[in-house]
């Protein structure tokens, strides 16, 4: 991924710090210039929304994202946020974690943005990643994907195509996935260097905005900038990677500098989850990144807890959480290491009253279904787990689980359904077919049940007709 980042997002930008905030202040109007006027027919049209589909769906075939559940709600959440308040974000927008340890985040046509685990694992505060994001929605939203895709003499869709191929290739072998993209995209390149700097200039200013807007700090933006400065001797690889792929000027900082200037004294406060998850995201991929000394001392447990679990000491890792949480977090993990050591009754306790007030929770239900599994009441296991309320990104483990508890609750149409799903999610449709059709025959279907299910056939006929 780190070879051909450009050829993608335009040299994406990383950057910011700090977050949930209440801006009680009249955002300055900045007098942006408009590079995505020429391109707006193009942006945020069906056809472009299918490319998105299409391509998050492959990248999560690749195996190369992070499907944690947790992980998946979090990052989503903050995208959400900033793209809510983004300049005609009528795109749809999906954000991903992918496996890669280089600093680096893109976007892709259709509104994929993707961040690198190295990336979220060396930022500072939620809003230095946040800014990243921003960032990276300006340039779908600014349209300079779609110009770039536009300009070039190539075919739209196989320059996405392209793109995609050289980023799933890139991931396993740098070389050939810079091979593909310079075959297939050489005539674009000199276009797209001859923009590029006022393509990522705008990304800048448009992302100062869209982080304003949602709460973020502005000010971490220039911060973050002026740090990688800093790193520019060569003395971290992962660092001037990304400066590689995202050139830096004293006239960019400076600029960036004074427009967050002119948003005024940031009056918000960190969210403690960008902390949590972060260390979660650290144990996950085995980063060899260390634990920041500066951590309050309940993360620090929660991360050391973490690593034992991801060792498989389930019983030091409970014994280290002392069986209390303080937040969502470590509830969850708690309630992991209990299934893990069969305490399923304990997992239900503690569970049962935050599902009351977070009713469909996907992160909570799953470990809260297999408890009552576990317990022999798979259809009150299948109950919760159906409250959830589906969408594309919803996780892999999150299907899995239902198929599993519905095929226990003897729901059989469900569990066909479930499986459907997945594959849906990652592209493999002629399975995903199969499946649906299989649902249809079960004796157990209702009659509401079974129009949707082949409604969902229909729909997905259509879908890859196209």
């Amino acid at each position: 991924m780190k070879t051909l980042l450009w050829f993608v997002s335009f040299f994406s930008l990383i950057a910011v710090l700090p977050v949930n905030a209440e801006l009680n202040l009249e955002l300055p109007d900045l007098n942006l210039p408009d590079l995505g006027a020429q391109s707006r027919s193009y942006a945020g049209t069906l056809k472009e929304q299918h490319s998105g589909l299409k391509i998050l769906r492959k990248l999560r075939r690749s195996n190369k994202i992070i499907e944690d559940p947790e992980l998946s709600v979090w990052i989503r959440s903050i995208g959400h946020k900033l793209a809510s308040n983004a300049p005609r974000s009528s795109s749809s927008f999906f954000f991903v974690i992918a496996k890669n340890p280089s600093i680096n985040a893109f976007a892709t046509p259709g509104g994929v943005v993707v961040i690198n685990s190295g990336l979220i694992l060396h930022s500072k505060t939620e809003s230095e990643l946040a800014a990243v994001i921003a960032h990276e929605i300006a340039h779908v939203t600014q349209n300079h994907i779609a110009r770039m895709i536009s300009k070039s003499k190539s075919n739209q869709l196989a320059a996405g195509a392209a793109v995609l191929a050289g980023v799933l290739a890139s991931s396993k072998d740098p070389q050939a996935g810079q091979a593909i993209i310079s075959a297939s995209m050489a005539g674009m390149a000199h276009q797209q260097l001859s923009f590029s700097r006022e393509a990522e200039a705008e990304a800048d200013r448009v992302g100062l905005r869209i982080l304003a807007r949602a709460g973020f700090n502005p000010v971490g933006m220039p911060n973050f900038l002026n740090r990688l400065e800093q790193f520019a001797d060569n003395r971290s690889a992962n660092m001037t990677e990304y400066l590689r792929s995202h050139p830096l000027t004293l006239k960019r900082v400076s600029d960036t500098r004074i427009r967050a200037k002119q948003f005024g004294n940031y009056r918000g406060r960190e969210n403690i989850s960008y902390l949590y998850m972060r260390e979660k995201l650290r144990a996950l991929t085995n980063a060899r990144t260390p634990i920041p000394a500066n951590l309050p001392a309940n993360i620090k447990k929660y991360s050391r807890a973490l690593q034992l679990k991801q060792r498989g000491n389930y019983q030091a890792a409970l014994r280290l959480t002392g069986n209390s949480s303080h937040n969502l977090s470590e509830a969850i993990l708690i309630a992991q290491l209990l299934n893990k050591q069969r305490k399923y009754q304990q997992t239900i306790r503690i569970l049962e009253p935050l599902i009351k007030i977070y009713p469909g929770d996907e992160v909570l239900s799953i470990p809260l279904a297999q408890a009552y599994v576990a317990k022999g009441q798979a259809l009150k296991g299948w109950k919760v787990l159906n409250e959830v309320n589906i969408s594309e990104q919803t996780s892999l483990e999150y299907f899995e689980a239902l198929q599993e508890t519905a095929r226990l609750a003897r729901k059989n149409s469900q569990a066909y359904r479930a499986v459907a799903n997945r594959n849906i999610r990652t592209g493999n449709y002629k399975a995903a077919a199969l499946q649906l059709r299989r649902a249809i025959k079960q004796t157990d279907a209702s009659e509401h049940e079974l129009l949707d299910l082949q409604k969902q056939l229909t729909l997905l006929k259509a879908f890859t007709s196209k």
